[in-house]
């Protein structure tokens, strides 16, 4: 890889208007500008031409725009335009701080893939339909001044905002940004456990998610993409990381590649109906996942979401089985943990 390879940062939208306006902006005060942004638009009504229009004079911006098909489908849609050397996926509602694709470059330089540090940011806020805790309802009313006001919307975030000033826009809330601390898929037990560096840690493929993640394109390339048989909420990213773990593809941490994800509404009103939807969505996956690879980790992996095992003890009953000579632990393990 090139010293100071091209970046391609790609991400998937669908009916994620006023989010996406502010992640892309938040790309106009990148420290690295040696990079190019594909967003595959995935059938939003009204399109998002108008957003990405606005910022062609300022930053190299492709828009693909196709029939709703899905999330693997939109993002190897975007893969196919792809220039870059080094890939950085993100979503379409995660802003990004000024130093992330800096810290992607500068993390990716050994070819390892690399999972970038998520937090957490109130851009909108709307009442009784978006998932965040009492804690955050406290931080927000201080910040607007009463909780009377939190009874109808509140843009946070005025467009111009963030390229003017980032510092002070992903400040924590109660200095007056937008920034809610980290989300908690950042699992800060792990990385605690085994360094960012996930040394010896045989499940760091489940780590990276396309939220915020830099993997070599010649590596995508190579695993195939995404699996576009995945449908709904869940694991078609994962899946593609298990893939190029396969491959030989490392994975690690960088607390430097920071976004910021903006808390939205969810697939239903109610954030607790939309929590089991997603849930029901995602263990359908992980069925269709374990059957597509038909092995002990990804079947240990199932377990964790089954919250039977966390990962570091799923870490540690893999190395076990590893370590033993005989096959019997390993078929026993896979008989009792596999297809169903």
């Amino acid at each position: 890889m090139a010293v100071n390879p091209p970046v391609s940062l790609v991400m998937a939208t669908c009916d994620k208007r006023e989010y996406l306006a502010l992640t892309l902006e938040s790309l106009l005060a990148q420290t690295y500008t040696r990079f190019e942004v594909v967003v595959c638009d995935d059938g939003t009504a009204g399109g998002v031409a108008d957003i990405t229009d606005q910022l062609r004079d300022r930053i190299a911006i492709t828009l693909v725009v196709q029939e709703n098909r899905g999330r693997a489908a939109a993002r190897n849609a975007a893969l196919e335009r792809a220039q870059g050397d080094l890939v950085v996926f993100m979503d379409d509602d995660r802003m990004a701080a000024p130093e992330f694709v800096a810290a992607h470059v500068a993390a990716t330089a050994d070819g390892k893939g690399v999972i970038g540090w998520k937090r957490r940011a109130l851009t909108w806020w709307r009442p009784g339909v978006l998932p965040v805790s009492e804690h955050d309802l406290l931080r927000l009313a201080d910040r607007v001044g009463s909780a009377e006001r939190l009874n109808a919307p509140i843009r946070l975030l005025a467009p111009g905002d963030l390229a003017a000033d980032p510092e002070a826009v992903l400040a924590p809330v109660e200095k007056g940004g937008t920034a809610l601390g980290d989300e908690p898929d950042n699992y800060h037990a792990i990385v605690e456990e085994y360094g960012t560096g996930l040394d010896d840690f045989r499940f760091g493929w489940a780590l990276a998610t396309t939220a915020n993640l830099g993997v070599a394109r010649d590596a995508i390339t190579a695993a195939g993409g995404f699996d576009e048989t995945f449908t709904g909420w869940g694991l078609e990213d994962t899946d593609l990381s298990y893939r190029l773990h396969r491959l030989g593809v490392r994975f690690s941490v960088d607390a430097d590649a920071v976004n910021y994800h903006q808390i939205h509404p969810l697939a239903d009103p109610d954030p607790a109906v939309a929590s089991r939807i997603m849930r029901a969505q995602l263990m359908k996956n992980l069925d269709h996942f374990c059957r597509r690879h038909r092995a002990l980790d990804a079947y240990l992996f199932r377990r964790r979401w089954e919250h039977a095992v966390t990962l570091a003890e799923a870490d540690r009953l893999l190395k076990r089985v590893e370590a033993e000579s005989d096959p019997l632990l390993r078929r026993e393990l896979e008989a009792l943990y596999g297809d169903r």
